[in-house]
């Protein structure tokens, strides 16, 4: 056996973790390490995408590894093909800093996740604007076609004959993959993400446990309590677990969140913002709930409208119970009067124009009218709509971490900027997605593994005393 972290290790995320037994080789999760990228790169400063891969090898953000990258990538780099040398990718969850990488893989590697995690990669390539975003199709890139009139033209997503379907694999609990000579076991954790799992890998030389990213103050803490019955059992002689608030003692509480923002919301006398991960819908329901204990209506975005009907019967709550704010965009007409459907659908993106027309939906003119009736979900990114609402005396919550880079920091000051504008106080009410250092250490000794290796830590040094 031998366990390569890639990604991941001394820094909290990115990870890419290969496992090698025998002639089997896996990875365990694929992510973008954002410690590494905002080292070269920021939000007007990104890798090149004429360079194909080069500019990610440059900077250590992709390890130099045979049989793992796309064909096309490779060809426009002018190197020559290579078989593929992976067997499969296993994803704990679809967060970026285990899942964006994914773009740059070869299409016929086979991909294993639980049905929640391909749902959500499938609504971030469907309605994200990032251009690495080839999660669960790959279209061929720097490749022509040709056209009506002999001539060529760039392919693009609109010819379906380049754009190819990923392998995906939808796992189980209790039902064990065989990849090789390994056998795979996903089981359920509680994180700020739904679908999010750990693995334990079975060979015969001893098995492995990784924990992805945990926690056991969730509304789904019970997983992760299972979680560590089953890593138990398996007697692990190696356990790669996550260590992100190793250094943190402070105990949080989903529930402790969502009567914090019960609290807050029954004090206001005006439209309440709330601030969260869209993907988070423990965090979503939780907001969903404190709204309804104050009679008022949940008002959501377009992209957390779409991910509530991709996720079906794993949502929270049913869209129909909720209201869906349409924004201006474009040319602004929807709240033009006289002006027809087609017109205003123009201004849309083809997944958002569903939600035009709705019984359900609303426009910022509805929110001006009758503040006090709902509380919205906003992020800094729609700050914009505030010039259309217009709010008095209303407030912000933020549930959501506190900026980890210098970026995050400039962003959270222009929205205080804003905030200030407008008069809107803010208020904070947030739970982290991973477990306290004292949850980890206690996890670990019940587990007793042979080996231990943390991963998604910056201080690794904290993990000696076990």
């Amino acid at each position: 056996m031998n366990i390569k972290i890639l990604g991941g290790e001394n820094e909290i995320g990115g990870n890419k973790i290969l496992i090698e037994h025998k002639e089997t080789r896996i990875f365990l999760d694929f992510g973008m390490s954002f410690k590494q990228a905002s080292k070269y790169f920021s939000e007007f400063l990104q890798p090149r995408k004429c360079a194909s891969l080069t500019d990610f090898y440059e900077f250590k953000l992709l390890p130099r590894i045979r049989g793992v990258y796309r064909l096309d990538y490779l060809k426009h780099m002018e190197r020559r093909n290579e078989s593929r040398g992976i067997d499969a990718i296993f994803l704990t969850h679809a967060h970026a800093d285990h899942a964006q990488y994914i773009h740059f893989l070869r299409d016929d590697i086979p991909i294993y996740c639980t049905k929640a995690t391909k749902i959500i990669l499938q609504t971030l390539e469907e309605t994200g604007s990032n251009s690495l975003s080839d999660f669960i199709t790959s279209c061929d890139a720097f490749t022509f076609r040709e056209n009506t009139k002999g001539g060529l033209s760039r392919v693009t997503r609109k010819d379906k004959e380049y754009v190819k379907e990923r392998q995906y694999n939808i796992m189980e609990p209790d039902k064990k993959v065989r990849i090789g000579s390994l056998d795979i076991e996903m089981v359920p954790v509680d994180h700020s993400l739904p679908g999010a799992c750990g693995f334990i890998i079975y060979s015969d030389e001893g098995n492995v446990v990784y924990t992805g990213d945990i926690r056991f103050h969730g509304s789904n803490q019970e997983l992760s309590k299972k979680f560590i019955e089953k890593a138990k059992k398996s007697k692990p002689k190696w356990l790669l677990c996550e260590g992100t608030r190793i250094n943190q003692t402070e105990m949080d509480s989903e529930n402790g969140v969502k009567a914090k923002i019960s609290q807050i919301i029954s004090e206001s006398k005006g439209l309440v913002f709330v601030e969260h991960p869209i993907r988070d819908t423990d965090r979503v329901n939780s907001i969903f709930q404190a709204t309804k204990e104050n009679k008022r209506t949940f008002v959501v975005n377009m992209k957390l409208a779409y991910l509530i009907s991709k996720l079906g019967d794993l949502a929270p709550f049913n869209l129909e119970k909720v209201k869906i704010l349409i924004p201006k965009k474009s040319w602004g007409l929807i709240d033009k009067e006289g002006i027809e459907k087609c017109h205003i659908e123009q201004d849309y993106e083809t997944w958002e124009r569903e939600y035009i027309g709705r019984d359900n939906s609303i426009t910022y003119k509805e929110l001006k009218q009758n503040p006090k009736k709902y509380v919205v979900s906003m992020s800094m990114w729609e700050l914009t709509q505030l010039v259309d609402i217009k709010p008095e005396d209303a407030i912000w919550i933020k549930s959501s971490c506190e900026p980890f880079c210098e970026e995050m920091e400039l962003d959270e000051e222009r929205k205080k900027n804003w905030l200030k504008h407008f008069k809107i106080k803010e208020y904070f009410a947030h739970a982290s997605g991973h477990a306290t250092g004292p949850e980890i250490r206690e996890m670990i000794k019940e587990i007793k593994p042979e080996i231990l290796i943390p991963i998604h830590t910056e201080h690794k040094e904290l993990f000696k005393d076990n």
